[in-house]
């Protein structure tokens, strides 16, 4: 039997001959809009590897899910608990997703403490360093950058020798909004984001062998029929902080003993934070509501008041997304390129994904997730 210490050298040694992981998220495509029909080139190369379906936190928005894929923790640890939300010492965080506001380490950071060198493009939460650290390469978000950009970005680390690529790009949440998830102009984007990133995920295979993809996003997203405006039910002043199907009510005061029955009536499902789910994940984080509502799949919780923003507001959800209960729209694409399988995957939770990059990695936690190494996607 070899002694420990060459055992562990062996390991190591086996683990850094891996290739390169890159993490491509396309904001908003669900699992529901990935067939052979809309993204035929995607669909063949899928077929190399492993395909299921990723499973966002409560509630499926943009911030709550790249957080939750950043940290591999539920919302309730790393503290963006949605779109919008209150903080307790800051008051109303509304389309905010900076390092500051994260509550748990991102692999970013984990990976730079390991020296694992990190290049991270436009990915939500990603804007600095986090507690002093900041990967070896970043990009900020920027509005109207093209998705090509982030290739370019990618291309550029992976040649000056990054181990780990994170890339946030466009995806269908644009068009899915403004127009609706099964919307020819929605068609037409997933059609382009085929024809352009496709061939460019085929090449890194010959580019770098031993290299591993992943393909996902942050939610899904539903078609619209009906506005709601709960702020009449509540009895009382109270912000609502909205993020389509979902909202988090905090009253101004106590709230109404009659809100719930109020809102119950009107078809909508409302927890109190004493009530809320062990699986949202959500009742530790002071950020979260007094009150989780939800309202039916395909009506969306109305968070503006002011006419222009309402209008604009109403403009963005012909599509939408933010529900706290699981349901298959909102779930999103998952394929893994280059783990040498071709078996399917379960469904997965989106905060196992870090902790399963972390394993292909070597990357060291200064605190343990609560998520796990995805099995299938281990040698």
């Amino acid at each position: 039997m070899r002694p420990l210490t060459t055992l562990l050298f062996c390991s190591t040694l086996a683990l850094s001959a891996e290739g390169p992981v890159v993490v491509l998220s396309f904001d908003g495509l669900g699992a529901l809009q990935f067939t052979a029909h809309t993204m035929p080139r995607f669909h063949k190369l899928a077929k190399t590897g492993q395909r299921g379906e990723g499973i966002p936190p409560a509630p499926a928005t943009t911030f709550n899910g790249h957080a939750t894929l950043a940290t591999g923790c539920y919302p309730e640890h790393h503290g963006i608990v949605g779109n919008h939300f209150v903080d307790p010492q800051k008051g109303l965080v509304t389309h905010s997703a900076k390092a500051e506001w994260l509550q748990r380490e991102p692999l970013w950071v984990a990976a730079t403490r390991s020296g694992v060198r990190t290049a991270v493009y436009h990915w939500p939460c990603a804007d600095g360093p986090w507690n002093g650290v900041a990967p070896w390469r970043f990009e900020t978000f920027k509005e109207g950058v093209p998705d090509k950009a982030a290739l370019a970005f990618a291309d550029q680390a992976l040649a000056e020798g990054a181990r780990l690529v994170m890339a946030y790009l466009s995806g269908t949440d644009t068009e899915g909004h403004e127009t609706g998830p099964q919307s020819t102009r929605t068609a037409r984007k997933l059609a382009k984001l085929d024809r352009e990133v496709a061939p460019w995920v085929a090449k890194l295979s010959r580019r770098y062998p031993g290299i591993r993809v992943l393909l996902l996003a942050d939610h899904g997203m539903v078609p619209m029929g009906q506005r709601i405006d709960i702020r009449p039910l509540l009895g009382g002043p109270a912000q609502v902080a909205a993020h389509g199907g979902g909202a988090y009510v905090y009253p101004e005061g106590a709230l109404d003993p009659g809100a719930v029955e109020r809102l119950g009536a009107a078809g909508l499902k409302t927890w109190t934070h004493a009530e809320i789910p062990a699986a949202f994940h959500l009742a530790a984080n002071p950020r979260v509501g007094a009150l989780l509502v939800e309202a039916p799949l395909g009506a969306w919780i109305a968070g503006e008041t002011e006419p222009r923003r309402v209008a604009s507001e109403i403009h963005g959800r012909h599509g939408a997304h933010g529900y706290f209960t699981p349901n298959p729209p909102m779930n999103t694409w998952l394929v893994a390129l280059g783990t040498g399988r071709t078996t399917p995957l379960p469904p997965t939770p989106l905060w196992n994904i870090a902790p399963t990059v972390a394993t292909w990695l070597n990357i060291r936690w200064a605190e343990t997730p609560d998520g796990a190494p995805v099995k299938e996607l281990l040698p």
